[in-house]
């Protein structure tokens, strides 16, 4: 692979269909990118969620991408050999292919079948991994002969998602000294939610604690912490629910602190710059947590059977005083 020339120009169509998380941690790669190629602009072929939140972006491109549909057939044992060729991908100097190891295939084949590299990037690394995934992502690059700057992963919420957040936040008392505390109880996994009875318990500790609003952010994947969220309205918490993820990013900005498990919802907050703790049981900060220096992480065990335990039943009182314990030290320096 060749060496990053500052002149070159044109455009990178990049694939990435991970999950939010992973697309934020694989952000520094695409903004280190267009440091080293100043004139370059990315096509970014992802969920159309994760392209809003970009849209920003200097170096964002402004071709659509295609549906599901335009790569099908090159994931097919024969038809790949004579699919047309997307002219988004002839038309472009690299495309650049972030995923596991099924995606390494359509790289392969794709290379075979255009004019311009094909580099494929492992977007995380295999399970016993003791590596962050950002360092094992830019290790990759390297090994292409890439030598790109380390970056953090940051996004700045468009003028009109902030008005539409200030505006939702004044209807909810929540602006100037009395910005909100945020916390995303749920995860795209259930293993990792940190259990509902210590969710429980830090939100009654906060409600007594702090004047400030607090918000619960709800996910589309915590239908199952439907009752969890009834009752925590019930003590005065509101409820964030189906927000565009541009207009979730603009709230989470102006919030004073966020809580969290490990999922996307907690790598967004870390990206607008919002002061960041994050509840790790089952897997490890030290390959997934967000990264900024606002970024607190507390680790704590716990078995999936216990994460659904509701009505609240017995806490695990050590981890809940542990967060107790970080929240009101980020909250001091605040």
């Amino acid at each position: 692979m060749a060496a990053l020339a500052p002149t070159l120009t044109g455009r990178i169509v990049a694939v990435h269909q991970g999950a939010l998380g992973d697309c934020l941690l694989a952000l520094p790669i695409l903004e280190a990118l267009h440091r080293s190629w100043p004139r370059i602009h990315f096509d970014l072929w992802s969920k159309p969620e994760h392209v809003a939140l970009l849209a920003s972006k200097p170096f964002m491109g402004s071709t659509p991408p295609p549906d599901d549909s335009t790569l099908a057939r090159f994931f097919h044992e024969d038809l790949w050999r004579t699919a047309p060729l997307p002219p988004f991908l002839e038309q472009s100097r690299m495309v650049l292919i972030f995923g596991q190891t099924g995606s390494r295939v359509l790289a392969e084949r794709l290379a075979s079948r255009l004019s311009c590299p094909v580099p494929w990037l492992q977007s995380f690394p295999g399970p016993g991994a003791c590596q962050h995934v950002s360092q094992f992502l830019l290790e990759q690059c390297r090994r292409f002969g890439w030598h790109l700057e380390e970056c953090l992963p940051r996004l700045e919420p468009a003028p009109q998602d902030l008005a539409a957040a200030s505006a939702w936040l004044e209807q909810h008392h929540a602006t100037g000294r009395n910005r909100p505390i945020v916390i995303h109880p749920g995860s795209g996994g259930l293993r990792k939610v940190w259990p509902l009875s210590n969710w429980w318990r830090a939100l009654q500790w906060l409600r007594e604690a702090f004047p400030n609003p607090i918000l619960l952010s709800l996910g589309p994947a915590d239908e199952r912490l439907r009752d969890f969220v009834r009752a925590a309205e019930a003590l005065g918490v509101a409820a964030l629910e189906g927000l565009p993820l541009p207009l979730l990013a603009a709230v989470l900005s102006q919030g004073r602190l966020f809580v969290g498990s490990d999922s996307g919802v907690s790598h967004l907050a870390a990206a607008v710059g919002t002061p960041t703790l994050v509840i790790f049981g089952p897997t490890d900060p030290g390959v997934w947590a967000p990264r900024g220096p606002h970024v607190h992480v507390v680790r704590a065990g716990w078995e999936e059977s216990e994460v659904l335990a509701w009505p609240p039943a017995p806490s695990d009182t050590a981890s809940v005083t542990l967060v107790i314990k970080q929240v009101k030290k980020i909250l001091a320096a605040s």
